[in-house]
């Protein structure tokens, strides 16, 4: 059993030795040496547990107390180049000779007395064993062992006072391994055990230096670029490992930023709201990029350019960030000189233009007067829009202004405003006032108004924007508008910013075929229009004018909402039907569970539309669809699941004005409660052509 246990152990960690030599073509000299003396212990151990006689048990032991003797003086070795702590060249000298004294005194045993007085080889249950008594010398290594633990001990203590500057976490467990150690040779030592528990340890030493020397080398690395660095001293750097711990800072860095000095090594950079961590780490974290400059920040009077790196150390996916400030001050200096001398040019050259501008618009007084009179006009052929123009023109320029247009640009677009319109002249006034729905040669007439407009103002101005803005004020952000069906930003602007104020006041106008709306329900339309029918930018202007529009005369009117009767046994399908017409701020949906309720509820209110489910227990559609006809012609659509042409024909014959077949298709339903309410439709109706 003991000679299996050895065997094991010997086997690991030569199995250990050969992971370190194919996965790491570099591999530290300290690090290889500690391997080997590692191996040479578990071997020793092996080879002592099946030895047959004396000579082959002393030569094991030899093996045995070479990884006894070098193992702690490397283990220490590892711990002061992490803790950045420089031993004495003296001192390293020293431990080495004396470890070196401890070894050769153990060569010694089987030919003197110094080390051992008297060695015997014990052969029972099928393992050997040494029968020891301890000579003089053996007394050294008794004390090397409590020297190693003390200094381990003392580099704890120092990793503790120095934990801003000390990985903590490493340091404590290299140092834990020691000590491991240690008290592994003092338990054998009393209870005399049949196995080593010394090659244990050393077995888990060697696991635990493999793991951090990966570690330790980022840690090379930092102090590396550290050393570049401060030999310039004009850059400040920051160091983190690529869980976005901090590793290292120079004193320069340190200046800049104080809160460093509170940041402990090997630990998450702490969350704060400092210009660092908001401009330097959150960004890093987000993007996890390899490498980035070009970004600037200001700090104490100086102006530096942020430069982040990601430098890999070692093999695979091992690496560290150095992010360095390079000073930029007297660069940032003349480029904010040359930028100040540009503006100061700027504001001349606009100056300039803007006196001849207004040179120009003194000479239009006549032109302005015109417009005015054409606004009338056109105004004056809709009996319902009276001062249409004049309200669109004053939106547009509110806009304009908000969108930091200079005053003469406002004063441009205001004019625009007044002749958007102007080619409705030509379109007749029985046309522009019809009540009802437009057939589609008269939607086609109207949708020449825009046309029209533009070449009466292009025949009698040169002012080609005002021609443009009436062209091209029905195009829609989304490219389903008239004439031409532009996209987005191709859209010109200034048509964009009517299209949107034209919108606004045929919502909140008299129409023909509706009463003005409701200003919440404006506000929603334009939501629903943002990225559609408007400009995204533009809309949100608009809506922000409505949101401070506290004073607006029209409050939300339930009685203005069309009120829509849903009627099914099933609780889920009229609750589906109420979240599909959610974003119609104008609808209002009311739920019946039964045919009888719903005759019920038309008793008390008035309806504008039923949704009428045909497969329901104890009334089915059919029979509420019959006993809603003898009193009432409200619009009535049937939900069914039900797609044969005899249904179809059966609904017909009742009164039903349309039908849906179940599951209900969420566009498809929209476009029926449209076109059943159509005598007040709201931007539906726009979208066919009603904003004219």
């Amino acid at each position: 059993m003991v000679m299996a246990f050895n065997m094991i152990v010997f086997l690991l960690a030569i199995a250990l030795l050969a992971m370190v030599l194919l996965k790491n073509k570099r591999v530290d000299t300290t690090l290889m040496m500690a391997v080997i003396l590692i191996c040479s212990n578990c071997f020793g151990r092996f080879l002592q547990s099946v030895a047959q006689s004396l000579e082959t048990a002393i030569v094991a032991n030899c093996f045995i107390y070479a990884g006894a003797c070098y193992i702690p003086f490397l283990m220490l070795c590892f711990l002061t180049e992490l803790c950045e702590f420089k031993m004495p060249k003296w001192c390293q000298y020293g431990l080495a000779v004396y470890s070196t004294v401890v070894y050769g005194c153990a060569l010694t045993v089987g030919h003197a007395s110094l080390y051992y007085r008297h060695v015997e080889l014990v052969i029972t249950r099928g393992y050997s064993y040494l029968v020891k008594e301890y000579g003089p010398a053996h007394s050294l290594f008794v004390a090397m062992m409590i020297l190693y633990g003390g200094l381990m001990a003392f580099y704890i203590i120092y990793t503790l006072r120095n934990w801003r500057k000390i990985a903590v976490r490493t340091a404590i467990t290299i140092s834990f391994l020691g000590f491991v150690v240690f008290f592994m040779y003092i338990l054998e030592q009393i209870l005399k055990p049949k196995v080593s528990f010394l090659s244990v340890g050393y077995l888990a030493g060697i696991i635990f230096l493999i793991g951090y020397y990966k570690r330790l080398k980022l840690y090379d690395m930092s102090s590396n670029i550290a050393i570049a660095i401060e030999e310039h001293n004009e850059n400040a750097y920051l160091v983190l490992d690529d869980n976005y711990c901090f590793v290292d800072a120079n004193q320069l860095m340190r200046t800049l930023y104080p809160e460093i000095e509170a940041w402990q090594v090997d630990k998450a950079v702490p969350d704060s709201d400092s210009e660092l961590y908001r401009e330097v780490i959150v960004p890093l974290q987000k993007q996890n990029i390899k490498n980035e400059s070009g970004k600037y920040v200001s700090v104490n009077d100086r102006y530096y350019e942020i430069e982040t790196r990601k430098i890999p150390c070692g093999k695979k996916n091992r690496f560290g960030y150095l992010i360095e400030f390079s000073d930029r001050t007297l660069e940032k200096k003349y480029y904010n000189a040359m930028e100040a001398y540009n503006e100061k040019l700027q504001e001349e050259v606009e100056k300039q233009t803007a006196e001849l501008r207004m040179q120009e618009m003194k000479t239009k007084n006549l032109f302005l007067q015109t417009v005015a009179a054409l606004s009338e006009a056109v105004d004056a052929k809709d009996r319902y829009t009276s001062g249409h123009s004049r309200r669109v023109a004053e939106y547009a320029r509110m806009i304009a202004e908000r969108m930091g247009k200079s005053p003469l640009e406002q004063e441009e677009i205001f004019q625009a405003g007044l002749l958007h319109d102007v080619g409705k002249i030509r379109v007749p006034a029985e046309i522009i006032n019809k009540p009802g729905r437009l057939t589609d040669e008269e939607f086609a007439l109207i949708k020449i108004h825009p046309v029209t407009g533009y070449h009466i103002l292009h025949e009698v101005s040169e002012e080609t924007l005002i021609a443009i803005s009436a062209k091209y004020h029905h195009e829609r952000y989304d490219g389903k508008g008239y004439p031409n069906g532009l996209v987005g930003e191709k859209i010109p602007e200034i048509a964009r910013i009517l299209g949107v104020a034209d919108s606004y006041d045929a919502m909140t106008s008299n129409r023909s075929y509706r009463d003005a709306l409701p200003q919440d329900v404006v506000r929603a339309e334009i939501e629903k229009g943002k990225g559609t029918q408007f400009d995204p930018q533009i809309a949100d202007i608009m809506l922000q004018m409505i949101d401070e529009d506290t004073n607006y005369k029209m409050r939300q009117s339930e009685g203005m909402k069309k009120r829509i009767l849903s009627v099914d046994d099933e609780p889920m399908n009229n609750k589906i039907v109420a979240r599909i017409m959610k974003d119609e701020p104008v609808y209002e949906i009311i739920a019946a569970s039964s045919g009888a309720e719903a005759l019920v509820l038309l008793e008390e209110q008035e309806f504008d539309l039923i949704l009428l489910d045909m497969m329901m227990p104890e009334m089915d559609g059919m029979e509420t669809l019959k006993r809603i006809r003898q009193k009432s012609q409200i619009p009535v659509v049937i939900m069914t699941a039900d797609k044969t042409l005899d249904t179809s024909v059966e609904f017909a014959r009742l009164g039903c004005d349309d039908y849906l077949t179940k599951p209900l298709q969420p566009l498809l339903l929209k476009e029926v409660v449209h076109n059943m309410t159509e005598n007040e439709r709201t931007l539906y109706s726009e979208l066919q052509g009603r904003n004219v």
